[in-house]
């Protein structure tokens, strides 16, 4: 019987919170809205905001905001989302609604759903299903202030999440010629993440697990940057660290006019860079670098006015403009304690082949004076204009490019800026 008892006076505390929670959250509502549509106008200079109803949720310390609409006088969309959910205490929202100024912002997320943001650069709207964006930290208007000459002295943090994202109009890729199949292809993302990390104590900022995921591509990244004093006119880089992934998710990628700009096809792309930089007085030094990157069946045709265009600026080289490939490109590279090594570049051409390696002693304070310890460019299957072109180069220099074979190989060694090249005289 008393935990009968004990059992109802919970669920009638729980009732009267929740009963109480939506009351007092109908009163903020009214209260919230008389300051709402003021305060937005005030970020877009000449706007119009409208939005349907405003709900208050003080145990949970949110405000959605359902039918949001915000237009210039002449009816440009700045932004629009179906429903927008703000994370913040009530108190603190009340205190922004409130002021005319930027006095500080403290830690706070919203989240878009169905949103449009027009993009003045693209003059285009950005469409993005779900937008999920949170501040964690505290920023004082002297802060921003100060920013030249002294950075916040406590932690700052941005997340984003993003689904379902495209552009509505994508008027530059239609002046490329893209069709509307190519242009479904390529205009969506289907998610985007990412975190950025400021961390005064360390005097560092990191970029945490960038992603991206489209039918296109996948990308993933991450950064760190370290550096000495204060504020962004004094401050000098002591360490940089950054990683990057990039593939192709799909075969057989299309894209252009072949009339136009040119019509490219895609294979197969892969890039993987990673590398880690100490600085010292700003002059960057490279503990570790390694690249690799590969491309396969990358072409583009051109046609109509657009192949006698390209074949007038070419007509020395006496090329034929239908189609130009790259079968393969393949870089392979890692550079340690100043030393660079190529062990992989090759190229697969329809105007030619050529390999390389190469090992060079890197200057960081000079890259001019670098110099070549050994390297083997060997090139070979040059189509019949640049052939005919490197013939008259040798007939007018009186000398002939070291060759084995029909392939010419240059055998270089010393500065990288003027090269020592075996049986080559210039």
């Amino acid at each position: 019987m008393k935990k009968t008892r004990i059992l109802l006076i919970v669920l009638i505390i729980i009732i009267g919170l929740l009963v109480g929670n939506w009351v007092y959250g109908n009163i903020l509502s009214r209260k919230v809205e008389s300051h709402l549509e003021k305060q937005i106008e005030l970020l877009f200079d000449d706007a119009e905001v409208n939005f349907e109803k405003i709900k208050v949720n003080p145990l949970l310390s949110r405000l959605e905001f359902y039918g949001l609409s915000v237009q210039t006088n002449n009816g440009l969309e700045l932004l629009r989302s179906s429903e927008v959910k703000l994370g913040m205490p009530y108190s603190e929202a009340m205190r922004l609604l409130k002021s005319n100024s930027f006095d500080e912002i403290k830690t706070f997320s919203v989240y878009f759903i169905d949103a449009s943001v027009y993009i003045e650069n693209a003059d285009d709207n950005l469409l993005v299903d779900e937008l999920f964006f949170s501040f964690k930290g505290h920023l004082t208007k002297e802060d921003i202030d100060q920013l030249d000459f002294k950075f916040p002295d406590k932690k700052q943090a941005v997340k984003i999440d993003a689904r379902g994202l495209s552009f509505a109009e994508t008027p530059w890729m239609d002046a490329l010629g893209f069709s509307a199949e190519q242009i479904r292809k390529f205009n969506k993302v289907d998610k985007l993440t990412a975190s950025l990390n400021y961390h005064p104590g360390k005097n560092q900022l990191k970029l945490n697990d960038l992603q991206l995921h489209s039918p296109l591509v996948s990308y993933s990244s991450e950064g760190l940057l370290r550096f000495e004093n204060e504020g962004l006119k004094n401050m000098k880089l002591t360490h940089s660290y950054s990683a990057m992934e990039m593939q192709l998710n799909d075969k057989g990628v299309e894209w252009g006019d072949a009339e136009t700009n040119g019509k490219f096809s895609l294979d197969n792309l892969y890039l993987k860079m990673e590398g880690d930089i100490t600085y010292k007085d700003s002059v960057p030094e490279i503990n570790s670098q390694t690249t690799q990157l590969l491309i396969e069946n990358l072409s583009v045709e051109f046609d109509g006015a657009k192949k006698a265009q390209m074949e007038a600026q070419t007509a020395l080289l006496g090329l034929e403009m239908d189609k130009l490939s790259i079968k393969k490109l393949a870089i392979q590279s890692e550079m340690t304690n100043n030393e660079l090594i190529i062990s992989e570049g090759e190229l697969l051409s329809t105007l030619l082949n050529a390999d390389l390696k190469a090992k060079i002693r890197v200057n960081t304070s000079d890259h001019k004076s670098s110099q070549i310890e050994k390297a083997t460019l060997i090139v070979s299957d040059l189509v019949p204009g640049i052939e005919n072109a490197l013939t008259t180069f040798e007939l007018m220099t009186m000398q002939s490019l070291p060759r084995k074979g029909k392939s010419i190989v240059l055998e270089m060694s010393g500065e990288l800026a003027r090269p020592t090249i075996k049986g080559l005289r210039y």
